[in-house]
């Protein structure tokens, strides 16, 4: 009897071992499986982490890229403008010297006042010159001239105003309600755009 006591006590140790020795490992294995899944949510959320940085890193390059951009577009645009303006202003200077000169520069005046007579149907009208050309050319005897060429029956008086102009004319009616101005401003501005397409064309092509 005591021995089988003995040998029953010793099946359940034995058993108990197994089934502590089966806990242990499916524990450990547990243990084990829980530590890789831990390293492989580490690993994805370090990587999650480290394309988010990379992410927000690209972008902030892109911001950077894009503003250092505009700015230099901005200065390229403001340099761009600045040389136009500077040709323009050699343009108008250049202008102002060829008034001067009195064999181009007298036919031109004659054409303006003619072209500003006929171009405002008016049976009276007033004509402006500025101060340089009233001197220079005695401004009534330089409308008759014009008049005359024009064949016109139309009335015109020399306006007692001065123009502000580099040179040409501007022609009003009698009321003041129409008006064709034929000076040399007025004629660049109608080629400006001409002027700096050509420039740029020149200047700035890529």
């Amino acid at each position: 009897m005591t021995s089988s006591l003995e040998k029953l006590v010793e099946d359940i140790i034995k058993e108990s071992k197994a089934k502590a020795e089966k806990v242990r490992k499916d524990g450990q294995t547990q243990v084990e499986e829980a530590i890789a899944a831990g390293r492989t949510e580490a690993v994805r959320d370090a990587d999650k982490l480290i394309q988010e940085a990379k992410a927000e890193a690209e972008a902030e390059r892109n911001r950077i890229v894009s503003q250092e951009r505009q700015k230099a577009r901005i200065a390229y645009l403001t340099e761009k403008n600045r040389v136009l303006q500077e040709v323009l202003k050699d343009v108008r200077a250049r202008l102002l010297e060829a008034t001067e000169n009195e064999s181009s520069y007298r036919p031109f005046l004659l054409k303006a006042i003619r072209k500003g007579v006929d171009a405002v149907p008016s049976e009276s009208v007033r004509v402006a010159l500025c101060d340089r050309d009233l001197k220079r050319y005695k401004g009534r005897q330089l409308l008759d001239q014009a008049l005359a060429a024009t064949q016109t029956r139309k009335k015109a008086i020399l306006s007692d105003e001065p123009l502000e102009t580099i040179g040409g004319a501007v022609v009003t009616s009698e009321d003041g309600k129409m008006r064709a101005d034929c000076t040399l401003e007025a004629r660049l501005q109608l080629m400006e755009p001409q002027i700096l397409a050509e420039i740029t064309k020149i200047l700035f092509a890529s």
